[in-house]
């Protein structure tokens, strides 16, 4: 049953990113600027980020295998949508259909596996998972610019129709049916309204704030209705007898260990965001320099997952997670010293530390949240955590940006950079490093205590 749950996610996986590479060709096709073309990667992430608890509690309430069909063919129909738009409109409404489809896929995938074998195997399995989403991450770049440079950029969505037919016919072949939980209800409506629109507002004000300032109007906004909004989910809760989160879920371990989820993926986005700025900034490399040099980071992580799951299995999550958390913030301590001049030796061991130690800690981490779900929320449990990263993405780039601006108030946008400004880019990405390192520092202090505590699974 692996294989189609692994299909459909690297590609929900793939769509995240692959249009990037291809919006300067849309905006040339559809004559719109910038800002509009944003909403085509926009619709896809914040509806992918919102409805990730929705489909979580869907899937416990009509049954795993049901509900990852179901978003394979919302995907895959979105897709064909995409593929065939005449205006930039359409493209945008697609994609947030792709978004539906892909939170239904994205938010079960790792609860239909986990739900399917025994917990002797989850690490294992998690493992083989967790490498390939790292596929996804990684191909999506390479594949847009292949497909963008040798045909339409159609063919960046039409490619997802024989994957999804695929998919969905491996799925009905080897993928058995499951029940759903015993009482659970589908989400409540108003509940799910509630968290998208509080999740959008807040990657809104998340976004926008590097770019706008965190003083500005839009911001503001967006900021406090993230907050009132969620207020007015977390009431809603406490007055529903099947709530969408019920309160106190994320009390003990399973809150801990979502916490680090996010703290983690905070860390990836800051390096993803900063090291190419300061490597082409500072150090005069292109930018196919650094993509073949930060192709480190995922290949490390690939290599190290599979492993990591199947220690898991023998010895338990806390050591696995610590370790990689204290790897990372090596790491990033030593990406602090890279300096004005390119050290490429130490620049290859903080990229392997940094890539392993997130290998070592994502697949424990995701046993861990399962393994702490409540009977019968496997799947609220994985939207929860799908949840968790997709905020911490946007927390990473918009603190990274915060800590730049702390020490190069230009942010090092610079076309021809002088020397001296070169200099204070080297001393902000420094500083920034050096923070980066204390927070997965810290985040690995909390997972060994967060292992040494005994909380009933």
């Amino acid at each position: 049953m692996f294989p189609p749950v692994a299909l459909g996610v690297i590609m929900a996986t793939l769509d995240a990113s692959v249009v990037n590479i291809a919006l300067p060709t849309l905006g040339r096709a559809f004559q719109v600027p910038l800002p509009t073309l944003e909403w085509v990667v926009l619709g896809y992430a914040l509806t992918l980020t919102g409805l990730m608890l929705a489909a979580g509690r869907l899937a416990d309430a009509r049954g795993r295998r049901r509900t990852y069909a179901e978003g394979l063919a919302v995907f895959t129909i979105a897709s064909a949508l995409c593929a065939v738009a005449p205006s930039v409109t359409w493209l945008v409404a697609a994609r947030v259909l792709q978004g539906v489809g892909a939170a239904m896929v994205s938010g079960n995938g790792s609860a239909l596996l986990v739900a399917a074998f025994p917990a002797s195997e989850r690490g294992r399995v998690l493992g083989a998972f967790g490498a390939m989403v790292g596929v996804g991450l990684a191909l999506g770049p390479v594949l847009g610019g292949l497909i963008v440079a040798g045909a339409s950029w159609r063919w960046i969505f039409a490619i997802n129709l024989p994957l999804g037919l695929l998919a969905a016919w491996w799925l009905r072949r080897s993928v058995p049916r499951d029940a759903p939980a015993a009482g659970a209800r589908g989400p409540d409506a108003l509940s799910v309204l509630l968290s998208c629109a509080a999740l959008a507002s807040l990657l809104l004000a998340l976004g926008h704030a590097p770019v706008s300032g965190w003083a500005s109007r839009a911001v503001l906004v967006a900021a406090l209705a993230a907050i009132g909004l969620g207020a007015l989910f977390v009431v809603r809760q406490r007055r529903l007898p099947e709530p969408l989160l019920p309160p106190g879920l994320l009390r003990g371990t399973l809150g801990a260990a979502l916490t680090l989820t996010l703290v983690a993926q905070a860390i990836g986005a800051a390096v993803g965001l900063q090291l190419p700025l300061h490597l082409e900034q500072v150090h005069g490399w292109d930018a196919a320099r650094t993509g073949r040099w930060f192709g480190v980071l995922p290949l490390s992580a690939l290599l190290v997952a599979p492993a990591a799951g199947r220690l898991s299995d023998r010895i338990g999550p806390t050591r696995l997670t610590t370790s990689g958390l204290a790897l990372v913030a090596v790491g990033l301590w030593l990406l602090g010293d890279l300096g004005m001049i390119a050290a490429s030796g130490r620049l290859a061991v903080a990229l392997v530390a940094i890539g392993a130690g997130q290998g070592l800690f994502a697949v424990p981490n995701t046993s861990l949240v399962l393994s702490r779900a409540p009977r019968g929320s496997l799947g609220l449990a994985a939207g929860l955590q799908g949840t968790a990263r997709n905020v911490g993405l946007s927390c990473g780039v918009a603190l990274m940006t915060v800590l730049v601006a702390a020490g190069a108030p230009a942010g090092g946008a610079w076309t021809s950079p002088t020397a001296n400004e070169r200099a204070a880019l080297a001393d902000a990405t420094q500083l920034a490093f050096r923070c980066w390192a204390g927070v997965a520092a810290l985040a690995a202090i909390a997972a060994w205590r967060l292992g040494a505590r005994q909380d009933p699974a």
